[in-house]
């Protein structure tokens, strides 16, 4: 597709988008703001909506897609400052959905002969369910938190102001969300335990992996789990964001995938005046999660390792809401991947988020490719988000 005619798809995904109130992404930064205004006793909630569209140059490809996210945490109960602290009710509920007749960006993604997909959304039809719905209770002064509901490990675990976010930040999904451990998108009822000390912190929970509907009790019986651990260094006394940890994952065996395991080890640290400047990292490995019959296969993900290592400049020039981030990514392709003749793919990605007034932010990208035939893929990326706190009409707590 010529430039003229990629900028012609984009200014109609904006229009779109804009006139349907139609989003995207993983929202982690607005689940961040919810966490942290339930450790502060307040309530939040906060609506969103991004639109994307993407351009594989070389391929001819193109894909659009949108979400809708509804975000909040409201005060339950007001505990103590002792042993019993404050009990929030939490959850995220989204909304999915390719952009009018584009394809799905899986389409693209193996039309264009590329490993992993180029953005966290790929659904063939409208997906609209919670991600998280649950109880948070905070305990000992808030050092020890434990959670109970609906959970969506991929948001809790190897936590990063850079990735994982989907609707801010990169757009890939080996750094958005994860194309190794199937761990990341085991959405279901399940726990998890987390206690903070001045300089470190650990965690563990479970899920279930087989969950099929909204709030799936039947199929807690089933014995189908993913399982978590984690435990990692976050010094407080330094400026802006920085932890490095080391995750362990486990996903029992299905119906249709092998047991999986596996490991991760991330890293954030930013520096600079105020934390103006951040670098980045992520590494999975995992073995398993493996077709157990052929029909089954399309259902493994695409990685057996891989990750990313990245820079962020946060307020660039001057402007307070700003951020630029460049990441180089790399994965290695499972058995069954390598069969289709797909090797280990490199790339880079890079994008800007400015804002346009309070409430709509706008995010070009760019990513180059290796792909199937050796050949080197420029994806185009053009991201629209709008988003509104409406925790001012909410009364908080002292």
């Amino acid at each position: 597709m010529s430039l003229n005619k990629y900028l012609v798809r984009m200014t109609a995904v904006c229009v779109v988008a804009m006139a349907s109130w139609m989003p995207v992404g993983v929202a982690a930064s607005q689940l961040d703001e919810m966490l942290d205004a339930g450790e502060e006793g307040a309530n939040y909630f906060e609506g969103a909506l991004t639109g994307l569209y993407q351009n594989a140059l070389q391929a001819g490809e193109d894909t659009g897609n949108y979400e809708i996210d509804l975000i909040g945490s409201f005060l339950l109960n007001k505990g103590s400052s002792g042993r019993v602290g404050d009990t929030d009710l939490v959850f995220w509920a989204f909304s999915v959905n390719n952009l009018g007749n584009f394809q799905s960006t899986g389409q693209m993604q193996q039309k264009a002969g590329l490993l992993w997909a180029t953005n966290d959304i790929n659904v063939d039809s409208s997906v609209t369910q919670f991600g998280v719905l649950g109880i948070r209770q905070f305990f000992y002064s808030d050092r020890l938190e434990l959670g109970v509901g609906k959970m969506f490990p991929g948001m809790i675990h190897t936590e990063s102001n850079y990735s994982a976010n989907n609707s801010e930040t990169f757009m890939s999904k080996v750094i958005a969300a994860s194309a190794i451990g199937s761990y990341f998108e085991a959405i279901g009822l399940g726990a998890n335990l987390e206690f903070e000390a001045e300089n470190w912190f650990v965690q563990g929970g479970f899920s279930d992996a087989k969950a099929e509907s909204e709030i799936d009790f039947e199929s807690l019986f089933d014995g189908v789990w993913s399982w978590t651990a984690e435990a990692g260094w976050a010094p407080r006394d330094l400026d802006g964001s920085s932890s490095v940890s080391v995750l362990a994952f486990r996903t029992d065996r299905t119906a249709t995938l092998t047991r999986q395991t596996g490991w991760a080890i991330a890293a954030t640290h930013d520096f600079g005046n105020a934390g103006q400047y951040g670098i980045f990292g992520r590494y999975t490995w995992a073995d398993g999660g493996e077709g157990i019959l052929p029909e089954n296969r399309e259902n493994e993900l695409p990685l057996k390792s891989g990750g990313f290592i990245g820079f962020a400049w946060n307020r660039p020039f001057g402007r307070e809401n700003d951020q630029l981030g460049i990441a180089a990514v790399f994965g290695e392709p499972t058995r069954h991947q390598r069969k289709l003749g797909y090797n280990t793919q490199y790339g880079v990605e890079s994008f800007w988020r400015f804002n346009l007034g309070s409430y709509v932010r706008l995010g070009p990208s760019i990513q180059l490719l290796h792909n199937r035939e050796s050949d080197l893929e420029v994806v185009l990326g053009f991201r629209l988000k709008a988003s509104k706190d409406f925790a001012r009409h909410f009364s908080t707590h002292p």
